[in-house]
C-alpha cells in the first residue's frame, strides 16, 4: 500500500500559479470527499483517500479506484481496460500530465502502472474534450510545487515494496519513486488462471524534476518506465511467456503572462509486448508495439482557450509467427510496421450568459495521414450549457462530435497485453461519434451529502471488434483482416451516485445501466441491421464504497455486484489433422454469471502527525471467497483425448495481506 506525503498548505503556494491547479489543490486540502464531481460523473479524486479504499492485497491503486465509479463498467480480476459509458477502453485517454500512456496495468489488470504516492492528484471525466479520443479521460497530476524539504514514504508488504523520495535542490526539486513485486514468494502457489499456475513479476519507476526559474515560469521533466514478465504453464499449454513494457519521457513548460497562460509539452511514449506460446507441439510468437512522438500547446486568454497538438505514430500491429504445423504452413511474421500522423487545431470560448447560465463552445480541426498516405480531415464541434440553480443543483447539457484514428484489438478483448494498437487505414476508416449527455449535481445538508447523475447517448461509427482466437495461430491461418468485425454501434444509459462527504464515515453508493450495442456488416452469418451486445457490455452494476476514520484506525470496504459479460458459445468443436475446428452460435448470445466481490481493509496508525505517518495496513481481497467466472473457453483435459466447454475463473479465493508503511 502507499500513503501520500502531506500536501503543502495553500499559503505556501507561489504568488503566480496556474489558477486551475490552485483550485484543485485548495479543494484537495480542505474538502473531505473522496470524489469531487463537478459535471455529472466527472471531477477530481482526493488521492490521500485512495489508501483507505480496499484494493488488491492492500496496494493503493488509482485505476482500480476509478473502476469503482459508476461511469466505468468493468471491474474484474483480469480486466485491464477502462470502459466509460459503453465505449471501448481504447476510447479512454489515460495520461500522465496530459501525455498518453498506452498500457496501464500490471498482472492481468490486478495492478495499475501508477505508484500513487508519486502523484499530486487525479482528474477524470466522461468526455476527453478536444483530445483525439471518443470516450472519457483519466489524468494523473504530477507535483505542482518545488519541494523545500526532504520527504517521502515507503511501504513493505507481502506482495511488493515501494517508495517515494522528495529531494530539494534549491530552485528545483526531484521526486523519485520505484516499486518491485515479489508475488511468487507467497502467492505463487495459489495464483492461477483456468487452473494454470501463474509466475509473474514487475518493476516500475518514476522520476520528476521540477524547476521554477522565475515567478512566471515553471519547467519540469518526467520519466516513467515499467517492465512486466509473466509465465503460465499447464498440461495443454506447455509454456506461455509474456513480456510487456511502458516507457514515457516528457518535458513541460508553463509560462504565465499578465493576462494569459501558455502550457506546452514535448514527449515520447511507447508500449510494447512479446508473447511466446508452446502448446499442442506448436510454437508461436506475437510481438507488437506502439510509439507516439508528440507536441501539444494550449493558451488560455480571458474567456478563450486555444490548442495545437501533433503526434507521429510508429506502430507494429500484432505480427504472429508459428511453426510445428502438420502441414508446415506456419505463420511467417510478415505484418509490416505502419506509420501515421495526426494534428489538431482547436479553440474554445466560455461566456456567462446570466446569473445562473454559462455557455462553452468549441471547435477543432483534425488532420490525419494514414499509413497508405491518405489524408483525412474533419471538424470536432462541441457545446456545453451549464445552468446553476444553486440550492436546487446544477444541470449540464453537452454535445460533442468526436474523432479517433487509433484502434486497439486483440485475442482477449480484456485489456491483456496480447491486445495491440493499429492505425486507421485500409482495414477501417477513422472512427467518429456523436456524444450527448445531460448531467445533474447537487449538495445537501451543508455539503454533507451529494448526488451526481448523468444520462448519455452515443452513436459510434467505423467500429472494429475482434473475433479471432488463439487456434487460428495454432492452425497457421491467422489473418487480421479476417479476424475483425466492421460496423457501427450505439451506447446509452445512466449513472447515479449518492455520496457521503463529511464526518468519520465517507463513501458512496452508485448504480449504472449501460447497454452497448454493435451492428456489423452482413457477412459471416450476421443479419444486416441486427444489433448485438458488445464484448464489454455490462448492463447493470452496483458499487458500494465506504471508509470510517476512528483516529488511530481507519477501515474501508467495497462491494461490487454486476451482471455478467456476453460471450459467444461454440456449438461444436473437434480436431482434424491436429487442427481445432469450432462452430459458434449467436455472437455474444450468452452471458457469464453475475459477478460479486467484497474487499475489506484497515489502517492502524502507530504514529499520525502532520509531519508523517507510520502504521500497518491489513487487507482481505475477495472476503466472501467467490470464484467469479471471467470467460468461457475450451478445456482440453490432461489426457489430450477429451474436451469440454466451461468457465475460466481467476482462482484467487480469500487473499489476506499485511503491509508496513511510513511517511516523513
Amino acid at each position: 500500500m502507499a500513503v501520500l506525503p502531506g500536501l503543502p498548505a495553500a499559503a505556501q503556494l507561489p504568488p503566480i500559479v496556474d489558477t486551475v491547479s490552485r483550485s484543485v489543490i485548495v479543494e484537495r486540502v480542505y474538502n473531505k470527499p473522496m470524489v469531487i464531481n463537478s459535471k455529472g460523473i466527472s471531477g477530481t479524486v482526493n488521492t490521500d483517500k485512495i489508501a483507505a479504499v480496499p484494493s488488491f492485497l492492500g496496494n493503493a491503486d488509482p485505476i482500480r479506484f476509478v473502476r469503482l465509479l459508476p461511469s466505468v463498467q468493468m471491474n474484474t480480476e483480469i480486466e485491464a481496460g477502462i470502459y466509460m459509458q459503453g465505449s471501448e477502453h481504447s476510447h479512454t485517454l489515460v495520461s500522465q500530465a496530459g501525455v498518453p500512456i498506452y498500457g496501464v496495468s500490471h498482472l492481468l489488470g490486478l495492478f495499475s502502472v501508477f505508484n500513487t504516492s508519486h502523484y499530486q492528484g487525479m482528474q477524470y471525466s466522461t468526455t476527453s474534450r478536444q483530445e483525439t479520443r471518443m470516450g472519457g479521460m483519466v489524468n494523473m497530476e504530477l507535483p505542482d510545487t518545488v519541494a523545500k524539504h526532504w520527504g517521502g514514504d515507503f511501504s513493505l508488504g507481502l506482495l511488493n515494496a515501494q517508495g517515494t523520495l522528495d529531494i530539494p535542490l534549491g530552485a528545483s526539486s526531484l521526486k523519485v519513486s520505484a516499486r518491485r513485486t515479489y508475488v511468487n514468494l507467497l502467492y505463487g502457489s495459489i495464483l492461477k488462471y483456468a487452473d494454470f499456475p501463474i509466475r509473474y513479476g514487475f518493476t516500475d519507476a518514476n522520476v520528476t524534476w521540477t524547476w521554477k526559474p522565475g515567478r512566471r515560469d515553471k519547467i519540469w521533466a518526467d520519466f516513467f518506465a515499467c517492465l512486466d514478465d509473466g509465465r503460465v504453464s499447464g498440461a495443454t499449454i506447455k509454456t506461455l511467456n509474456a513480456r510487456w513494457y511502458n516507457a514515457l519521457g516528457a518535458v513541460h513548460w508553463n509560462h504565465y503572462f499578465p493576462e494569459a497562460t501558455m502550457k506546452q509539452s514535448a514527449y515520447a511514449s511507447t508500449y510494447g509486448m512479446k508473447a511466446e506460446i508452446d502448446a499442442f507441439n506448436i510454437y508461436g510468437q506475437m510481438p507488437s508495439f506502439i510509439r507516439d512522438y508528440g507536441y501539444r500547446n494550449t493558451v488560455q486568454w480571458k474567456d478563450w482557450e486555444f490548442g495545437a497538438r501533433y503526434s507521429y505514430y510508429d506502430i507494429q500491429p500484432q505480427n504472429p509467427s508459428s511453426r510445428g504445423h502438420i502441414q508446415d504452413s506456419g505463420l511467417t511474421g510478415n505484418v509490416p510496421r505502419q506509420n501515421a500522423m495526426e494534428a489538431v487545431l482547436s479553440a474554445q470560448y466560455s461566456r456567462i450568459l446570466g446569473y445562473w447560465l454559462q455557455l462553452k463552445a468549441g471547435i477543432g480541426l483534425n488532420w490525419y495521414l494514414s499509413p497508405e498516405k491518405r489524408h483525412y480531415w474533419g471538424l470536432t464541434p462541441e457545446v456545453e450549457l451549464v445552468a446553476d440553480a444553486e440550492s436546487a443543483g446544477k444541470f449540464t447539457l453537452r454535445y460533442g462530435l468526436k474523432r479517433q484514428n487509433l484502434f486497439q484489438v486483440g485475442l482477449t478483448n480484456t485489456g491483456l497485453p496480447v491486445e495491440f494498437w493499429l492505425p486507421a487505414g485500409d482495414l477501417q476508416a477513422p472512427q467518429w461519434s456523436h456524444n450527448f449527455s445531460l448531467a445533474y449535481n447537487a449538495d445537501f445538508f451543508e455539503n454533507a451529502w451529494s448526488v451526481s447523475a448523468e444520462l448519455y447517448y452515443k452513436q459510434l461509427y467505423n467500429q472494429l471488434e475482434f473475433i479471432g482466437n488463439i487456434y487460428e495461430i495454432y492452425n497457421g491461418d491467422y489473418h487480421l483482416e479476417n479476424s475483425v468485425l466492421r460496423g457501427h454501434g450505439r451506447a446509452y444509459g445512466f449513472n447515479l451516485m449518492l455520496q457521503r462527504n463529511k464526518g468519520p464515515l465517507t463513501g458512496w453508493i452508485s448504480y449504472s445501466y449501460a447497454p452497448s450495442l454493435r451492428t456489423f456488416d452482413a457477412m459471416d452469418g450476421f443479419r444486416d441491421g441486427a444489433e448485438y451486445s458488445s464484448a464489454h457490455e455490462r448492463l447493470h452494476e452496483l458499487d458500494v464504497v465506504a471508509t470510517y476514520d476512528f483516529g488511530k484506525w481507519d477501515v474501508g470496504g467495497s462491494l461490487i455486484v454486476a451482471s455478467g459479460l456476453p460471450y459467444t458459445r461454440p456449438e461444436t468443436f473437434y480436431l482434424v489433422a491436429n487442427r481445432l475446428v469450432c462452430s459458434y452460435g449467436k455472437y455474444n448470445g450468452e452471458r457469464l454469471p453475475t459477478y460479486v466481490r467484497m474487499d475489506l481493509s484497515a489502517n492502524w496508525y502507530i504514529r499520525k502527525t502532520p509531519k508523517g505517518k507510520t502504521g500497518l495496513n491489513l487487507s482481505i481481497y475477495n472476503v466472501m471467497g467467490i470464484k467469479n467466472a471471467v470467460s468461457y473457453g475450451i478445456h482440453i483435459n490432461d489426457d489430450l483425448k477429451s474436451y469440454s466447454f466451461r468457465p475460466f475463473d481467476m482462482t484467487l479465493g480469500i487473499l489476506p495481506s499485511i503491509a508496513f508503511f511510513h511517511t516523513f
